[in-house]
């Protein structure tokens, strides 16, 4: 068993070849503009070409339109496109782009309506704040669904989540950052070893 490991918000050349050297299988990219992590397409394409092949790059969006979804895949490549579940209703991603659906812990969600092909991301209700999704709920998702959890996640509370909910994937963004939008070196390889610690005792076992 290897947990899928996705950083995400880089928006430099020292934050993406850390993570892709040190074990990194999913790379993300920020084109809301409302958050400090927003990078261009074309920032995006230029930091993808230091991305060594077998490592999925994902663009993530927030409710974009057909026209904003296009203004990015024209300029940059990308294996997957991030944004809320029900987004997908109104989008087509005209490509080799898959779909990489967010599901929120929020009042109404019901773990049976995660569409998990080839896997969901499931996360609190507000992405990147930093807070620790609910181990409860995350813990039903990833029991019944391929679930890449979110929200919160950081060196010092990752291997009792990894422990208790046991997800295929960890994506992790604010929890390796020095300050909002700056992510840290040492932060990144750390957050990747003890994941990669986890695989192999669950592999041991």
């Amino acid at each position: 068993m290897k947990t899928l490991i996705k950083i995400c918000g880089l928006n430099n050349e020292t934050a993406v070849v850390t993570a892709a050297q040190n074990g990194a299988d999913m790379l993300g990219f920020v084109f809301a503009q409302s958050s400090p992590r927003y990078i261009t397409p074309k920032q995006a394409n230029n930091l993808c070409q230091l991305i060594p092949e077998g490592i999925k790059t994902v663009g993530v969006m927030l409710h974009p339109t057909q026209s904003e979804l296009e203004t990015v895949l024209d300029q940059v490549k990308l294996d997957y496109i991030q944004t809320d579940a029900e987004d997908f209703d109104l989008l087509d991603l005209n490509g080799d782009s898959k779909p990489l659906k967010v599901y929120r812990d929020k009042a109404g969600f019901n773990v049976n309506d995660i569409d998990d092909n080839p896997f969901a991301l499931f996360e609190g209700p507000v992405s990147g704040v930093g807070n620790l999704v609910n181990i409860k709920r995350a813990k039903e998702a990833c029991e019944n669904k391929q679930i890449i959890l979110a929200g919160g996640l950081s060196a010092e509370n990752l291997k009792k989540v990894l422990q208790e909910t046991v997800p295929v994937g960890v994506d992790v963004s604010s929890g390796v950052e020095i300050d909002r939008g700056v992510k840290n070196e040492q932060k990144i390889i750390e957050f990747i070893r003890i994941v990669r610690a986890f695989d192999e005792g669950v592999n041991n076992e």
